[in-house]
């Protein structure tokens, strides 16, 4: 028996250094003493050393930076419905999900990702997420018309907030580009029934966002929040919310564009 205890003893002595390495958890930064929500990043699924060392760049970045973003462009109090949010993160090869799915899943109060698109992630500012961090936050908005609603803004947004200028006007060039090959495929009428609403929407959203980067905040102040099943009545609560940011000029675009009136 003596002998088994010290086997167990050696081992939680060298093992502990290792789980330590494995998790980080930052709960204070350095202009916030006490943090309101918790960061944990899981590592544990991360063979290659010189990556786990950038685990905890990437957990500073998410709690110092990308959070306090968010918290500022959705007024979102993210404390309310998560105290504790957790990053897990997977090598390529260890990914639980299926080979064609993204790098990329949001889970209740966190996320899972792989390091191509967390740790591995090249910029001024080091690694970190604005795509799934969004996901968490926008949870209490209840039921979206479409899964990445007021996505490209608010990314784009974050990355300025945080300080990475390049991954910022990466952003821009791309929001511009989509919304001239909307604006395209609206005029070609190559755009599906079922899918003119939702182009529409998200037309919107990136027009008054470039007309006005303020917009964004905007966009969550003045969105009622909801739990409606139907995708109708979901998009009309969006609709009725870009209509308010953009002084009543939006309605007619969003109408005669396969939104149903609101």
């Amino acid at each position: 028996m003596l002998s088994r205890l010290a086997v167990f003893y050696v081992c939680w002595t060298l093992c502990a250094p290792a789980f330590a390495q494995d998790t980080i958890i930052v709960s204070s930064c350095p202009r916030e003493p006490t943090l309101p929500v918790t960061f944990q990043v899981d590592c544990s699924h991360v063979a290659d050393p010189a990556t786990k060392q950038l685990c905890k760049p990437f957990a500073e970045n998410q709690a110092c930076k990308v959070f306090f973003a968010y918290r500022k462009i959705t007024g979102i109090n993210l404390e309310e419905s998560c105290p504790t949010v957790t990053y897990t993160i997977y090598d390529k090869d260890k990914w639980p999900h299926q080979a064609g799915e993204a790098g990329g899943d949001s889970v209740g109060c966190g996320a899972e990702l792989m390091t191509d698109y967390s740790v591995l992630l090249k910029s001024q500012i080091g690694p970190y997420d604005v795509h799934e961090m969004l996901h968490v936050y926008q949870t209490p908005l209840g039921a979206l018309p479409y899964a990445h609603i007021l996505f490209g803004p608010s990314m784009t947004e974050a990355r300025r907030e945080i300080g990475d200028n390049k991954g910022y006007w990466d952003a821009m060039t791309r929001l511009k580009v989509d919304q001239k090959n909307t604006e395209m495929e609206f005029q070609k009428r190559t755009v599906r029934p079922e899918d003119q609403c939702r182009d529409a929407e998200l037309y919107t959203e990136t027009s008054l966002y470039l007309k006005d980067p303020r917009n964004v905040e905007l966009f969550y102040r003045k969105l009622v929040r909801g739990r409606q099943r139907d995708m109708a009545d979901r998009q009309a609560r969006f609709n009725r919310m870009y209509d308010l940011v953009s002084g009543g000029t939006a309605r007619d675009f969003l109408v005669s564009h396969g939104c149903a009136p609101f």
